[in-house]
């Protein structure tokens, strides 16, 4: 469903515009193999965050061909880096070749396997925890971003309003159910200041309050 009117879509679409020749490349790729990335609206959006928190250590959940971290590398500035993961060990090796095309060599570095599960093993504290696993498992990444982000810090997730479905979901839509489980459980968090923004399929901003 259209989430955005197609006519302000496409307004904000013109507005997201780059000349980035790397990140074009990924875009083509990704219409060519239907493959989801969060597109370059979103993706200024994670890079202002970035500079928004004055970034420097980046952890993604979920990591694709590296798209989104290309965005957050732009927004970390020269020292900053991200920590990517990814279950595809031939995503991961296209991650690495076209952030490496695009200047990031030495910034990032990209473990293959659960998300969740390397996650468990890292130390804290990171300045953005981005989270696009898969949907169902939502709920498991809220703590680890308590664990992981510092105060300040920002817990940001892809997919919240999920095409729509999370207005009316089926018993049996489990991965339905995850996105509105991390929905519920970020609106009720008491040390997190949340908002959904409603561009392309929705990204929850959570920033993590002083204790």
């Amino acid at each position: 469903m259209d989430l955005v009117r197609p006519d302000i879509d496409g307004y904000l679409a013109a507005f997201a515009a780059h000349d980035d020749s790397v990140l074009r490349r990924m875009e083509t790729i990704a219409a060519e193999r239907d493959f989801p990335i969060v597109g370059p609206q979103v993706g200024r959006l994670l890079e202002m965050a970035a500079r928004s928190c004055g970034a420097q250590r980046v952890l993604e959940l979920g990591s694709g061909f590296g798209y989104s971290a290309y965005w957050f590398l732009r927004g970390t500035g020269p020292t900053g880096t991200v920590l990517l993961t990814e279950g595809s060990a031939e995503n991961a090796k296209s991650a690495e070749a076209y952030l490496t095309r695009g200047g990031f060599g030495g910034r990032f570095r990209i473990e293959v396997g659960d998300g969740l599960a390397i996650a468990e093993a890292l130390e804290p504290p990171f300045d953005i925890v981005f989270c696009d696993v898969d949907k169902q498992d939502y709920p498991k990444a809220l703590p680890i971003a308590r664990r992981l982000v510092r105060p300040g810090g920002l817990f940001i997730t892809d997919n919240m309003l999920w095409d729509g479905r999370v207005l009316n979901p089926s018993p049996d839509d489990h991965v339905t159910r995850g996105v509105l489980e991390l929905t519920a459980a970020l609106k009720s968090a008491t040390d997190f200041a949340v908002s959904i923004v409603p561009i392309r399929d929705g990204v929850a901003l959570a920033t993590r309050l002083p204790t």
